[in-house]
């Protein structure tokens, strides 16, 4: 009886391995599966940028790509590429943009491109966990620039004429996360 207790004392330490084992890569997966998820939608809003500028709920004019115009989203921009399967009378162009809160990341899509007084966004939780998630923008002189459009565009041209912020070349997303470290990710833009 020694020798069978000492017997199912070891099988039950080795079956306990594998179900923790188990647990740790089910939970592995699911970090996996929802960082895919998120690059897959961030490459897809990039990817698809337009240069499209909008009007927000207040009436004023902005950018189809600006940073620092809400102190809480990081960015917002105008992209293309919305599904229209039912062929309704509706523009394939969005409005989204992306905040880090509570290390989570959101993505804010409202539901029409030029907003009406009292527009509300829908959010999604994208990925949590995040540590950092920074953008950079390339001028077309090759710099870096931390926003966007630039600190230095006045946009006025030398006429006294309001002109619109270039586009910038490239853009660079790099989303910091403590289990995977830097997911760097560069989109250049036509």
């Amino acid at each position: 009886m020694v020798i069978f207790a000492i017997m199912a004392v070891m099988a039950y330490g080795g079956l306990s391995n594998v179900i923790d084992n188990s647990h740790a890569s089910q939970k592995a997966l699911e970090r996996l599966q929802q960082l895919q998820h998120a690059v897959s939608i961030l490459n897809r809003d990039f990817n698809q940028i337009r240069h499209r500028g909008i009007r927000d709920s207040f009436g004023q004019n902005k950018a189809f790509i600006s940073t620092n115009s809400n102190e809480d989203n990081l960015i917002e921009f105008t992209r293309g590429g919305r599904l229209n399967p039912a062929n309704l009378k509706r523009s394939t162009l969005l409005r989204v943009a992306y905040r880090l809160q509570d290390n989570k990341l959101l993505r804010f899509q409202w539901p029409d491109l030029d907003q009406a007084p009292g527009s509300e966004p829908r959010e999604n939780m994208l990925i949590d966990h995040i540590d950092e998630f920074n953008i950079r923008y390339l001028d077309n002189n090759g710099q870096w620039q931390e926003q966007w459009p630039p600190v230095n565009f006045t946009g006025v041209n030398n006429n006294g004429i309001t002109i619109p912020p270039p586009s910038p070349t490239a853009i660079e997303v790099v989303l910091t996360l403590s289990d995977w470290g830097d997911i760097r990710r560069l989109y250049a833009l036509r």
